[in-house]
Parts: C-alpha cells; sequence; structure tokens
C-alpha cells in the first residue's frame, strides 16, 4: 500500500559523520516517525493475526496494556515494521518504505536494522554518563557495546532483554525485539526459545524473530508460579536468625575452655569468640574456614549468634557442657523480619566503612574466579546430576553449559566481582562464536576479562556482610 503522507519528506538530510553521534540519534528519531507514519496507514499489525503471530494470543489490548511500562509497544512496533509478512510473498513495511524511498541517513539506518538479527541479550556493564550500555549475546557468543543514553540510566546490571544492536557508523544502536527478563530468568527463557524450535543462529533468529514476543507471555507464566529461591547458609540449612543468651557462673572460665576448642578463633579487638568449620563443602568452596556463629560475653551472660536451627542446636549441645554455663532463652529472626534490637556488638556506632581498595576487590576477584572454576566439576540437577565437563562430552551437552555460563548473573552487592565466564568456558574447551562473524564485526570484542564497575560509593562496613559471599563480617573476613 503507498502511503500518501510519506510524499510530504522531501527533506535531502546529509549522512552524519561517522563520529556524530547526534546527528545519527537525530536520522533515528525521523526514521522512528516515519514507522508511525507507515503504520497508521497500513494498519495490518494491529490485526487480531498479526497479534497472534508475536505474542501467541490474538488479545492484543492485553498485552499492550500489560506489559505498557516494559516498552511492549516499542517492541511489538519494531517487529511489525522489520518481520512481519501476512503471507510468505508479503513484503515488510521496512521493504516498503525503502521502495518507496528514504533519506540517504533514514535508509542506511532502516537497512542496518534489516540486517541484524534478533538474539537474547545479557547486560554485563552500563555507563549512564556515557550512555552506554556493554551487552553480552547469550545466543550467540560475543559482546557489543550500544549507545541509549535513557536505557543506560534505567536498566540494571545481570538483566537480559531480546534485541538487535546494528552498526550506526562508529556507534551502535538498539532496537527492543521482545521483553526485559530478570537476573535470574535468562536460562529459562534460552530453554523455552529452544523447546519451540528456535535455532540459534543468525538466519534462524532472523526466521522466527515472533518468538521472543511469545516471551511476552511465557513472563506472565513464568511470575505466576514464580517462588521465593530457599535461602540457605553453606551446610544446606534453611536461614533463620538464632540469638541465644546463657547465663556463665564464672565467665573467666568459659572463656578459657573457649580458647582451648579447635573450631573457635578468638578476636582480641572486639573481644569476640568466632566459631568456623574449617573442612566440608563450605571452606572448599569459599576456599577458607566458614564462620558457623558468633560468641560474645555480656556481662555474667553468653550471648550466640547463628544463623540457622540446626546450627543453634549443635552449639547449645556443646554450650552447656562449658563450667557453669546454663541456657536462658532464644530469639528467632526470619531474614524479611525487622530486628527486635540491634546485636550486642553493633549498639555502639558504627565504625567508617572501609574503603574497597584494588587489592581488595583484585581478592574478590580472585576467589570468586576459584570458586566458579570448581563449579565445572559439581554435579548439577540441570545437568540430570553430571557436572558441566561430563555434559560437555556431547554436542547437545555443550550447548546447554555455553548457555548456563552466559546466563549467570553476577554476583550482587558492592564489590565489583564478576563471573569468570571465559575462563570457565576455556576450562571446558568450549569456544564462544563472536559476534564478529556477523555486520556487527568492526564494533564487537570478545569479553577478555570482567567487565569494570563501580558500586554506588565502593566501601563496606565493618559489621557488613563480606561481599565475598563467605557469610562472615567483612571485618573477619576480606576485611582483617
Amino acid at each position: 500500500m503507498h502511503c500518501p503522507q510519506m510524499a510530504k519528506y522531501k527533506e535531502n538530510f546529509n549522512i552524519p559523520a561517522s563520529d556524530d553521534l547526534k546527528g545519527w540519534k537525530e536520522a533515528d528519531h525521523r526514521l522512528f516517525q516515519r514507522f508511525s507514519e507507515h503504520l497508521r496507514f497500513g494498519g495490518r499489525l494491529w490485526s487480531s493475526r498479526a497479534a497472534k503471530r508475536y505474542f501467541g494470543d490474538d488479545n492484543l489490548q492485553y498485552f499492550l496494556k500489560k506489559h505498557e511500562d516494559r516498552a511492549v509497544v516499542q517492541a511489538y512496533t519494531a517487529w511489525g515494521i522489520l518481520d512481519y509478512r501476512p503471507t510468505k510473498t508479503s513484503k515488510t513495511h521496512a521493504e516498503k518504505m525503502l521502495a518507496e524511498g528514504l533519506p540517504e541517513p533514514e535508509g542506511t539506518l532502516l537497512r542496518a536494522r534489516i540486517e541484524a538479527y534478533p538474539t537474547l541479550y545479557r547486560v554485563a556493564d552500563h555507563n549512564p554518563k556515557a550512555g552506554t550500555i556493554n551487552l553480552e549475546d547469550v545466543l550467540m557468543g560475543g559482546t557489543v557495546t550500544v549507545h541509549d543514553l535513557l536505557m543506560s540510566e534505567s536498566i540494571e546490571n545481570s538483566l537480559f532483554f531480546c534485541g538487535r544492536a546494528f552498526p550506526v557508523g562508529r556507534f551502535h544502536f538498539i532496537e527492543l525485539a521482545g521483553p526485559p527478563l530478570g537476573a535470574g530468568m535468562g536460562i529459562e527463557a534460552v530453554e523455552f526459545l529452544r523447546e519451540r524450535g528456535m535455532e540459534f543462529t543468525p538466519e534462524g533468529m532472523r526466521r522466527d524473530a515472533h518468538m521472543f514476543g511469545w516471551l511476552w507471555g511465557w513472563i506472565d507464566e513464568w511470575q505466576a508460579k514464580w517462588k521465593p529461591p530457599r535461602l540457605c547458609n553453606t551446610d544446606g540449612d534453611a536461614l533463620l536468625w538464632h540469638t541465644a543468651s546463657f547465663s556463665v557462673a564464672n565467665p573467666a572460665d568459659a572463656r578459657q575452655v573457649l580458647l582451648q576448642r579447635q573450631d573457635i578463633e578468638y578476636d582480641d579487638h572486639e573481644d569476640e569468640f568466632i566459631w568456623v568449620k574449617q573442612t566440608g563443602r563450605g571452606p572448599k568452596l569459599l576456599g577458607g574456614p566458614v564462620t558457623l556463629g558468633r560468641i560474645e560475653f555480656v556481662g555474667d551472660e553468653l550471648v550466640l549468634t547463628v544463623n540457622s536451627a540446626k546450627r543453634f542446636a549443635t552449639a547449645r549441645k556443646w554450650l552447656e557442657n562449658l563450667p557453669g554455663v546454663v541456657f536462658l532463652n532464644v530469639e528467632t529472626r526470619r531474614l524479611d523480619e525487622p530486628e527486635k534490637g540491634r546485636p550486642l556488638d553493633e549498639r555502639i556506632s558504627e565504625p567508617p566503612p572501609i574503603e574497597i581498595t584494588p587489592e581488595l576487590a583484585a581478592s574478590l576477584q580472585e576467589m570468586i574466579d576459584r570458586q566458579y572454576v570448581d563449579w565445572v566439576d559439581t554435579p548439577l540437577p540441570v545437568l540430570g546430576g553430571k557436572t558441566p565437563r561430563q555434559a560437555c562430552r556431547t554436542r547437545a551437552g555443550q550447548q546447554r553449559v555455553t548457555m548456563l555460563i552466559r546466563t549467570m548473573p553476577d554476583p550482587m552487592g558492592q564489590a565489583p566481582v564478576r563471573i569468570p565466564r571465559q575462563a570457565m568456558l576455556r576450562e571446558l574447551g568450549l569456544t564462544t562464536e563472536s559476534l564478529a562473524s556477523q555486520p556487527l564485526r568492526r564494533q564487537v570484542q570478545q569479553l577478555s576479562r570482567p567487565v569494570e564497575a563501580t558500586s554506588p560509593n565502593g566501601k563496606v562496613g565493618r559489621n557488613a556482610p563480606c561481599p565475598c559471599g563467605s557469610g562472615k563480617k567483612y571485618k573477619k573476613c576480606c576485611g582483617r
């Protein structure tokens, strides 16, 4: 269908210079206006047939309203312009627009969109000041940096979203192809697409671009079934804070007995006894002793703090065997419950926060590297009880393990640490197919090291949990 309104665009805009980001953004804005004009006079995108194709359901208004705040209109419009054909021989809106003629900047942008392929990206890093987002292609491998100021200000690291990155001069822009996904949804979204028959190649993802739209409905089902993850300590016990009090007939005698135990460390600066575990899965995973609990003396009372019912029962049993120690009471608190009172050791003012130095950051990254490289030899239920190394003996297993590694969210917290994905892939003998073999060649680069990131203030409080994930306080772990 010829769009009569298109005739009014007679401007002859020059191609912006390759480093003229503002010029390319203005051209992209004009192209978006043309999209709107074209769709207004070619209303087939708003038919139930088109909606059924993209969403897997013809209830168009439901999806547009339900996911309005997730840019569903933008993603649906992009698919309708670039990919939708009512019949096998129909031209797409994009092909019609090019045939009708476009100013060279807009034509360049539209052709770049057509040549790009939709995929699933993980946000590796973002820089709101520079207006950039570093993305890893989960399905094909490789990374690309896109320039999108608005998105860089609202997105978070480790999130996923469906889109197509395309080259513009010396930059890359992004066009949404489906919904944004939470940090824990990546691998399940990959499995959903795989089960629907999507072929993870540029050609396959262009052909099945509508399947990324099916993820909008999948999100609704996922959220309806979602349950909070079970939080546990390194022993696998459900987390439940226990603060127990014991009367002590002779604190000096009790202290002396504690100091003689092999599983007790003493912090003379804080006057605190640390109950530790030296062997087992937890210490092996964290590369050192695991804190099981803390013991402090307040007057003629002994106060024990542990994070599970099982640890409390174990500690109570051996504490009551100390001379003159008698159990008084215990209070419990779930993680989602507010504290009834601050812990005894925190009733004084909080010490000044300690800055995460480059040396500390490197130490934390080394610990994370060790943990995740060991992961390749850990049996996993998702792999049928096989280790990733064992699963990689087959081609299908290699692909599945690769997707598992690419969709792992980075550790949360203030420390700038990243999962060593490339080291894990190398350890398993897996090669990542770079986007460099596609039209994005000149702007894509492989991840060779963790992407740098900064925390809000780059500091950790001495009594805060250590960002390395050991379960200890910072002052008793990496803050030593």
